[in-house]
């Protein structure tokens, strides 16, 4: 599953070539800031008194990876 950031910058770069390269890059700012946001929203969901935050961050961005990195499975 990709998130609509990752499905647009997608779509922009394979018209790069007529999209200002500020764009592009602001959209991989903002995709950058939504994986942030899902790892942040992941770990406060799933926290819990026994793991330390580490281990909670690790855990938060493989749940990322995995979820919107893979492709999409029919």
């Amino acid at each position: 599953m990709k998130t609509a950031m990752q499905e647009m910058f997608e779509e922009l770069y394979a018209y790069s070539f007529e999209i200002p390269i500020g764009l592009l890059a602001k959209c991989e700012e903002l995709i950058e800031k939504e994986k942030e946001q899902i790892v942040n929203a992941y770990k406060e969901g799933c926290s819990d008194s026994i793991l330390d935050e580490s281990t909670d961050e690790e855990r938060a961005k493989e749940y990322y990876n995995e979820t919107y990195t893979k492709p999409d499975r029919v």
